[in-house]
């Protein structure tokens, strides 16, 4: 556990003195809702939900996305800018998980994205009178949505070690999990079969926690999505990380 607030407190750190990266993210994630809730994107949510405040039901959604694009976004930069910098041979050669360590870093990044969630939320509330929602069960279903997406992360960290550069791989995946998950409404048959992935169990719960029509069973579900995603991503980032060992790749950067 020290190990891991320890790697979390760096991150912070470098977050705050290294600031341009988060204001960018800040004005990039404000701009993208801005234009959805000015062109009334979602509308269909309200009559799925059956209820008329639909730009709430997107906000949620569009919360949850952000810290998913983030949780997904964490181990890979960290370990390209480690290994260019040499520190991540200190890493590699501890007693602990590199899965583990890096959690630390996944940490810092939910913190981080949920201050820009919340500063998105709260303009969105006086300009849209968009309802503001702190409920445990969301928020219970936000984190056990973004451990889930970390092992997402995890399996494109390992892609990162094997062949390298993936930015652009991050990139689409990111900008796809926005159209495919229901966080924008999203046709039927694609959800049943993006519903393995944790995002879209979490966009649907939030949204009918809502509207008071969420089952424990759902909460159940996504508990069990989120755990297989991150134990598969656990064990992909273990198979890169011994075959970029095996063949040197982690010499070449």
């Amino acid at each position: 556990m020290r190990i891991i607030l320890q790697e979390c407190k760096m991150d912070l750190l470098r977050a705050v003195r290294y600031r341009v990266g988060m204001i960018s993210d800040l004005v990039l994630f404000t701009v993208l809702l801005v234009f959805f809730l000015m062109s009334d994107t979602g509308t269909s949510f309200g009559e799925e939900y059956g209820t008329g405040d639909y730009k709430t039901l997107l906000l949620l959604g569009y919360v949850a996305w952000t810290l998913s694009s983030a949780a997904i976004n964490t181990v890979a930069p960290q370990i390209s800018g480690e290994v260019q910098r040499g520190t991540f041979f200190l890493k590699i050669n501890s007693h602990i998980p590199m899965q583990l360590i890096y959690f630390g870093d996944f940490l810092a990044a939910i913190a981080i994205q949920s201050v820009i969630a919340v500063i998105c939320t709260v303009g969105a509330h006086f300009i849209w009178d968009t309802a503001f929602v702190v409920r445990p069960d969301i928020i219970a279903a936000l984190i056990v949505c973004t451990i889930g997406m970390y092992g997402i992360g995890l399996i494109i960290a390992g892609f990162q070690l094997f062949f390298k550069r993936v930015g652009s791989l991050v990139f689409v995946l990111q900008l796809g999990l926005l159209f495919v998950t229901d966080t924008l409404p999203t046709s039927g048959s694609i959800t049943r079969i993006t519903s393995i992935l944790p995002l879209t169990r979490c966009n649907a719960i939030i949204r009918e926690a809502f509207t008071g029509t969420a089952a424990a069973a759902e909460y159940i579900g996504l508990l069990l999505c989120s755990a297989v995603c991150f134990a598969v991503g656990y064990a992909v980032f273990e198979i890169f990380l011994r075959m970029a060992k095996k063949k040197g790749n982690l010499l070449m950067y």
